[in-house]
């Protein structure tokens, strides 16, 4: 039932070779960053679209939208991130006390809809219309970062 979306960058070779003359750590450092903050503006826009919407009352949903960094072995790229919902919970230790994380295990049911319930779309139209100013966020983070360190 997930749908996963790459979006994949041509054309930025000089962008690509500055970054391998900053060093293999500062690149990653920069990769990790760009792709963090990309990740985020389409994680702002789902939360808009959960919080406009006037037929969504809980702040569960809201609250269980995520920006996550993939792990090495989750991906082969220099730094990935995904925008998910916490379908499921676990309790991370926040200072020493045990915070239980928000979770909406009925958010796929409000994204595709049900036999009863027309869908409500959040995630792909986060996606779908912001796309392009995260490119633009992870671009213009890539190029600032560059500068700063060359």
């Amino acid at each position: 039932m997930a749908a996963r979306t790459t979006i994949q960058v041509s054309g930025l070779r000089e962008l690509g070779q500055k970054m391998r003359g900053l060093g293999d750590k500062v690149a990653k450092q920069l990769a990790r960053r760009a792709t963090g903050k990309a990740a985020n503006v389409i994680k702002k826009a789902a939360i808009q679209k959960v919080v406009t919407n006037p037929s969504i009352e809980t702040g569960s949903l809201r609250d269980a939208i995520i920006a996550k960094k993939l792990g090495k072995s989750e991906s082969r790229d220099t730094s990935a991130h995904i925008v998910a919902v916490r379908i499921r919970g676990s309790r991370r230790k926040s200072k020493g006390k045990a915070r239980k994380q928000a979770t909406a295990p009925y958010a796929p049911l409000v994204e595709f809809g049900t036999v009863k319930m027309q869908a409500e779309p959040f995630m792909r139209p986060a996606f779908d219309n912001n796309k392009q100013r995260a490119l633009d966020v992870m671009v213009d983070t890539l190029r600032t970062g560059i500068a700063e360190k060359l």
